[in-house]
Order: structure tokens, then C-alpha cells, then sequence
């Protein structure tokens, strides 16, 4: 190795890494002025990530090759001073190209939204569990923040101070210490090859994301009557074979439905063991298709409407036009199971400040007041989400075709009743509605 110069591979990193930080340090105040909101943050998110992760593995090669590398001795005219500071700057910034990632991967690690960490989508990289969170997860995360912050301005300046340095060894003391970091041919190529293997890494991790799921309008949160609401809101063509008994729609059968319902589900018995109401209350009577059945939620977010279904529920449904005075339903939904096709939404959604998924992974309806309402009916129950349970009337519609029923139904919740993105980020800066919209399409096979 030439005495005045590092060699290939110490420049090719050193270039490769001084380009990544200062991309980082600039998406780094981009990212800061977005709201979360901004459909972008996600991805800028998960690659400032993937980018400081990648900062953190060539770090860790510079080190390892410095270390059995002999480095191009100082300038002998250099005051003793001087080479002491440019030892000691140059320590200084492994330390802090080591220590800035290793705390941006504590702040996902004690974050309450758990958002897990991959690399370019491509390898999951755990967090880092001997970190305790404490009693206020959110107090903590906010704290490595802010020394994130504080690490990258202090690179900033040490890149200032470095800078100087160098631009004062080649054109003040011309003493060669600017050309021996100087890259050649090969250095040249070896930077293009990391950042060419980082683009296939972000291509990599655009090719993987799914579509988010977006509404072409914004979702109907007006009080409606009970058919109105169904109606309004079809179920998809999928859903809802052709039928010839309609109980709420057609007139004529709604003049007689015990006779109509009647004929195709005989009554179980009055009384059933563990029922969930007072009083008489009918046995499950109803088998719930559920490659059939839909259990959708909408809201707006950023002045943008979208929707998502929960992908894992069950209900126990005891019902009978006879009988509505004892006929109920129980719904557990798996709150967990919520999905958009948006990342951003879909990673804040299990978090503490939502479903908080870890201490109440299941949210319930049940309903044991079933009663007629104009052209459909109503199911007054109560709604449990976390540990808020709040009164719910649920206007659905009915039909029923050769022992298969369809209900058709939906309900407006104002979801900071039931703690739901009630901290004051979300209601201003996130700028998310607190109405939502639930309906569902359940398909259910009666019971002999």
C-alpha cells in the first residue's frame, strides 16, 4: 500500500458511507416535516430504517478493516495537536456512525405502535429486548428521539469540522492528506456497487408491498333509518344469491313473517343453556358461513377516505321472527385482523393507541333486545372495544332463501368513545376523523 494512500477498500467505505449520511441526515428533516398522514411517511420511514441499518453493517467493515489495516502515517510537519485531533475526530465518528442507527433501532424497539423492523423488506432485524419501555412507552420512545436527533446533529457538525480539515490539508498546507482519501477507478466502483445493491434493495422493497385498499368516497356517516342504512350500502354481487323471500323489503311477506320464517327454521328450544341475556333466551340456531360473510370498517384519514375488513370473527346467532323477544347475538371480532392494504394504517392499528392488540385482542357485540323496524330490524346491544363497552343499536336487513339467511347491516361509531387514537396527536395533527363506519354482510345456514 502506497504510504500516502489508504487503500481501495478503506476509501470505496469511506465514500459509500459519508453519501448514506448525509442522504440519511437530508431524508432525516424531510421525513420530520410530514405529517403522518402523508402517504409516503411509511415507506421514507421504513428505508431511513433500512438505510441506517445498511450505515451500521459498512461501519462495522470499516472498523474491522482499519483494524488490520495499517492507515497512511500523518504528515510529520503536523502539530502533535493537530494529529491528536484528527485521531480523535476520526474515533468520534465511528462512535457516532455506530451509536445514531443502534438508537434509531431503540426507538422502534420501545415505540407502543411495535412497527417491526426489515431490511429493505428482505430480512427482519429483532428489537432490541433489554430495553424496558417503562410505565409511559411513548414518554420513551419520545426521549431516544430526541437523542436520534441530537447523535445525527452532532455528526453533522463533526462532518462540517472534517470537511474544513480537508479542503485546509489540500489547498492551504498541501501536505497530500486530502489525496490519500482521494477515490480511484476502484474505489469509484466499489461505491457504485453499494449503492447499486441498495436500489435493488429498495426495488425489492417496492415490488413487495401490497395495494392499499381506498374508497372512492368518503363513508356515509349520516343518521339513517334502519333500511335505509343496508340499503344504501349493498353487499357485494359475491355475497347475496337471487332470492324469492325477502322479509324486509316485500311488503307481502312482512305482513306475515313468523309463517314465512316459520317454514324454513322450526323454533329450538325456548331456553338455552349460556345465553348471554336475562330471561328466556333461544338456543344457536344459526351456522355462520364465513367464506361468506364480510365484516368491513371505514374512516377518513388525512381528507382521504378508506376501508378495511377484520379478517377473523365468529357470531353465535339466536334468532326467529316468533320468537324476537328471546332471540340474541354474540359477535367477537379479532381485532388483530384488521387490514387496509395501507402499511402506515395497518402497522398503527394493534399498537396502544388503537386496538392495543397484546392486552385486548378481541373486541364483542351482543345484542339481546331483536325487535322489527319499519322494513328491517334493529339489535340494541352493547359494543366492547378494549375495556370500554358503550350502548349500540344495529340496523340490519334480513333474507332468507331455502334456509339461508343474509343479513345486511351497518352502524356509525365515533371511535374515541371506545379509546381509539384518542391522544391529541390524532385528532389534530393526524387529522383522523373520529367518526368510522362498521357494516357487515354475514351469510348463515339454519340449524335444525
Amino acid at each position: 500500500m502506497d504510504a500516502q494512500r489508504y487503500n481501495t477498500v478503506a476509501i470505496a467505505l469511506h465514500w459509500a458511507i459519508a453519501l448514506l449520511i448525509l442522504g440519511q441526515i437530508a431524508g432525516g428533516f424531510y421525513m420530520h416535516n410530514l405529517p403522518n398522514t402523508a402517504p409516503a411517511k411509511f415507506d421514507l420511514f421504513q428505508l431511513h430504517k433500512s438505510f441506517g441499518l445498511s450505515i451500521l453493517l459498512l461501519t462495522f467493515l470499516r472498523l474491522g478493516w482499519r483494524l488490520f489495516h495499517k492507515t497512511p502515517a500523518l504528515p510529520g510537519a503536523m502539530p502533535g495537536w493537530q494529529k491528536l485531533a484528527a485521531r480523535a475526530t476520526h474515533w468520534l465518528f465511528y462512535f457516532l456512525m455506530l451509536a445514531t442507527p443502534l438508537m434509531g433501532l431503540a426507538i422502534v424497539s420501545v415505540s407502543p405502535k411495535d412497527i417491526p423492523t426489515e431490511w429493505f423488506g428482505l430480512v427482519s432485524v429483532p428489537h432490541l429486548g433489554f430495553l424496558d419501555p417503562g410505565a409511559d412507552p411513548a414518554a420513551t420512545e419520545h426521549l431516544f428521539i430526541e437523542l436520534h436527533e441530537v447523535l445525527s446533529y452532532a455528526i453533522l457538525g463533526l462532518l462540517a469540522l472534517h470537511v474544513a480539515a480537508a479542503l485546509k490539508h489540500g489547498f492551504i498546507d498541501r501536505d497530500g492528506v486530502l489525496r490519500s482519501m482521494a477515490p480511484g477507478v476502484g474505489a469509484a466502483t466499489g461505491v457504485g456497487g453499494v449503492f447499486i445493491a441498495l436500489a435493488i434493495g429498495v426495488s425489492i422493497y417496492f415490488a413487495g408491498k401490497p395495494e392499499p385498499v381506498r374508497s372512492d368516497s368518503t363513508p356515509d356517516i349520516e343518521t339513517a333509518t334502519p333500511s335505509e342504512a343496508s340499503s344504501q350500502r349493498p353487499p357485494p354481487d359475491d355475497l347475496v344469491e337471487p332470492d324469492e323471500t325477502v322479509l324486509p323489503q316485500d311488503a307481502a311477506p312482512a305482513q306475515e313473517p313468523a309463517t314465512e320464517v316459520a317454514d324454513d327454521v322450526n323454533p329450538p328450544p325456548a331456553q338455552a343453556a349460556n345465553a348471554p341475556c336475562d330471561g328466556p333466551a333461544l338456543a344457536v340456531n344459526w351456522r355462520v358461513d364465513e367464506s361468506a360473510s364480510r365484516l368491513r370498517f371505514g374512516g377518513v384519514q388525512g381528507g382521504e377516505s378508506f376501508e378495511g375488513t377484520f379478517g377473523a370473527f365468529t357470531a353465535e346467532i339466536a334468532f326467529h321472527e316468533a320468537f324476537l323477544d328471546q332471540s340474541w347475538l354474540l359477535v367477537t371480532v379479532q381485532t388483530g385482523s384488521a387490514a387496509t392494504g395501507d402499511q402506515l394504517i395497518d402497522s398503527t392499528l394493534p399498537g396502544g393507541d388503537w386496538f392495543d392488540v397484546k392486552d385486548f385482542p378481541t373486541a364483542t357485540f351482543v345484542a339481546c333486545d331483536i325487535r322489527r323496524a319499519g322494513g328491517g330490524y334493529l339489535a340494541a346491544g352493547s359494543l366492547t372495544i378494549k375495556d370500554f363497552a358503550h350502548d349500540v343499536t344495529l340496523p340490519f336487513d334480513l333474507t332468507i332463501n331455502d334456509g339461508v339467511g343474509t343479513a345486511v347491516g351497518g352502524v356509525d361509531l365515533i371511535r374515541t368513545d371506545f379509546d381509539l387514537g384518542a391522544d391529541s396527536s390524532w385528532l389534530e395533527d393526524e387529522a383522523v376523523a373520529v367518526e368510522a363506519r362498521v357494516e357487515f354482510t354475514v351469510s348463515a345456514q339454519g340449524m335444525d
